[in-house]
């Protein structure tokens, strides 16, 4: 099985890239999901994930989201006849190595690069209207630093991949499309 992760920062298109595998009939594990199941376990508001997501990390390991998430994985591979599976949101090169230890040769590191100034990227976490997103730029900042400070720069350095968001949506979900075809093309011709 081909696994694919993105990693990128906020707003830089993961979730979109997750759409389009999910329109192509591929299985997606969304880490923020893990966060937004332990803000709710503890009723707190999900404006602190990002604050849950750090103490998570620093109680259980630099890759805590990912062994959490693994359980989903697993599941995932097998329940789904897709070779195919989609990992949203790695944050960190602890994640990735963890992933790499466990998911083997099938992994993937994929970067959504966008060089957009951080207005442009606020202009989208607007847009998208999540519950959890912030509303100010100088909270997409603190993110910002935060997600660096657990390691995204190195994750997004130790990438198989780059894919640029710099364009129309169209163009990148054309992209993305292409990106999964490719994959689905060399896990069939590896079983032939």
């Amino acid at each position: 099985m081909k696994i694919i992760a993105f990693v990128g920062m906020p707003a830089s298109g993961k979730s979109e890239a997750s759409n389009v595998a999910r329109g192509m009939g591929i299985p997606v594990v969304t880490m923020g999901d893990v966060i937004r199941r332990e803000v709710e376990l503890r009723g707190a508001d999900p404006a602190d994930g990002g604050k849950i997501a750090t103490e998570l990390r620093e109680t259980e390991g630099m890759d805590a989201i990912a062994k959490r998430c693994m359980a989903m994985i697993l599941e995932k591979m097998k329940t789904n006849r897709s070779n195919v599976l989609v990992i949203d949101g790695v944050r960190g090169i602890a994640e990735v190595d963890y992933f790499k230890e466990h998911l083997g040769d099938g992994f993937m590191l994929v970067s959504i690069a966008i060089d957009s100034p951080v207005e442009e990227r606020f202009d989208r976490i607007v847009v998208r209207k999540r519950e959890d997103d912030m509303d100010s730029i100088d909270k997409l900042k603190e993110r910002d630093a935060r997600e660096i400070g657990w390691g995204m720069g190195e994750a997004i350095a130790a990438s198989d991949r780059v894919i640029e968001n710099t364009s129309t949506l169209a163009a990148y979900q054309k992209n993305i499309r292409q990106l999964f075809d490719e994959m689905i093309a060399e896990d069939k011709k590896c079983q032939q």
